[in-house]
């Protein structure tokens, strides 16, 4: 009997012997029964040097504020992590870095996860070893592998591999690319595509599902043009690995605005800039039958009741952003009419068009729109006076490209 004791001990021993040297994703749980809900967020520009309130302040002024009311609104509507994509702090100043590092640990004791990647603000003077150093309890501790050379890191958890990409090649030591980019441009490092395949064929061999994450965009036509700032110099190389290994989602930022592009089964999601019109991020729902994304618009006038401030503009802020977009319009039709001259009534009719195609953008409506805005009196006026200016082949191409998405869709996992 006592040998009988000693083998199934040995046994034991030796089965956890092999599951420790298997480095076995296994350990992690199938998703929660109602799913597991993810927020992301981009670029914060978290400054709070730049929080002096004035007459014509800006959101940008309430900075602060709205990471705040970004983390208790994502707690309220049932995330359980968030995930920030990039351009956490305005200039990578160590002040910055701390203070938002503060805010993120009083939201982690309410129970919200925070995993962070860097964009192109976050560094310098701020270095790599740094940042990993600020963020260290927000995936660089917890994280299952990290990537030797740059600032990527994945993580296990809830039947997920959440493969969280430093996509600012500026960043890396070992610059192994045959001809090197500009330094407005981003990149991959081969190591660093080593690593990410490792990491995806680990999640395929056990069964994980996986969301991938970073700040430069990889499917957007200016996302490829050299020189554009926007261009991840070999991001075909990523779309390429995300397909082969079934991830049908990447989570990006960097452009300022919320966008959904999808090329050959890989949809990219852009999530909106946090200080913009209107202030919002995404959110998604995670199941074993696939991913639900929704966009959301923070409740900062309830967030701003329960702290109880007297802030008006905090209590009225989407009225406040409302008034906000319609000036913005007027004053931009003003000033492209000055080369382009338009009568009054003209001016005010493509101001009225330009405030009702923005709203529609960001509201997601455009697609839906897309004739009552065609038919607008101010339609012709506003691109007359806009030729020349960004603002006309810009707001041309969303009307033309406008996709159902902008408001929501849910993809099938593909592995």
């Amino acid at each position: 009997m006592k040998a009988e004791r000693i083998r199934k001990r040995a046994l034991a021993l030796l089965l956890l012997a092999l599951l420790m040297l298997s480095g076995s994703l296994s350990a992690a749980a199938d998703f929660p029964a109602d799913g597991l809900r993810v927020a992301v967020a981009s670029d914060l520009h978290f400054n709070p040097d730049d929080v002096k309130k004035g007459r014509d302040a800006t959101a940008i002024q309430y900075n602060m504020e709205l990471v705040d009311a970004l983390l208790w609104d994502a707690g309220q509507q049932g995330a359980k992590m968030i995930l920030l994509t990039g351009d956490l702090v305005n200039g990578g100043k160590y002040p910055r870095h701390a203070a938002l590092a503060e805010k993120l640990r009083q939201a982690e004791k309410t129970g919200l996860d925070v995993y962070v990647v860097p964009g192109n603000h976050d560094l310098a003077p701020t270095t790599q070893t740094e940042f990993a150093e600020f963020y260290a309890a927000f995936g660089y501790d917890e994280a299952y592998s990290r990537d030797a050379v740059s600032l990527s890191y994945c993580i296990v958890r809830d039947g997920l591999l959440l493969l969280m990409l430093d996509t600012g090649g500026y960043s890396v030591g070992a610059i192994d690319l045959a001809d090197p980019p500009a330094h407005e441009d981003a990149f991959l490092s081969e190591e660093t595509l080593r690593w990410a395949e490792t990491m995806l064929q680990k999640a395929a061999d056990e069964g994980l599902h996986v969301l991938c994450a970073g700040h430069y965009n990889l499917l957007p036509e200016i996302s490829r043009q050299p020189g554009s700032g926007y261009c991840l110099q070999n991001g075909d190389r990523l779309a390429a690995l995300l397909r082969q290994y079934g991830a049908p989602l990447y989570l990006s930022g960097h452009m300022h605005l919320r966008a959904v592009y999808r090329e050959d089964g890989l949809t990219e999601l852009l999530t909106e800039y946090l200080l913009g019109y209107p202030t919002g991020y995404s959110l998604l729902d995670l199941t074993d039958g696939g991913i639900r994304y929704a966009p959301r618009r923070i409740d900062v006038e309830s967030w701003a009741r329960q702290e109880g401030l007297k802030d008006r503009v905090l209590l009225d802020f989407a009225d406040w952003q409302q008034d906000g977009l319609r000036e913005y319009a007027e004053l931009n039709v003003a000033y492209m009419s000055e080369k382009n001259p338009l009568s009054r009534k003209e001016k005010e009719q493509a101001a009225d068009f330009f405030y009702a195609a923005m709203d529609a953008y960001w509201d997601g409506s455009l697609s839906d729109r897309r004739a009552e805005l065609e038919a607008m009196p101010g339609y012709g006026p506003f691109f007359r006076c806009a030729e020349g200016y960004a603002y006309g082949w810009w707001l041309r191409d969303l009307i033309e490209t406008a996709v159902p998405e902008l408001r929501g869709f849910t993809l099938a996992w593909q592995n």
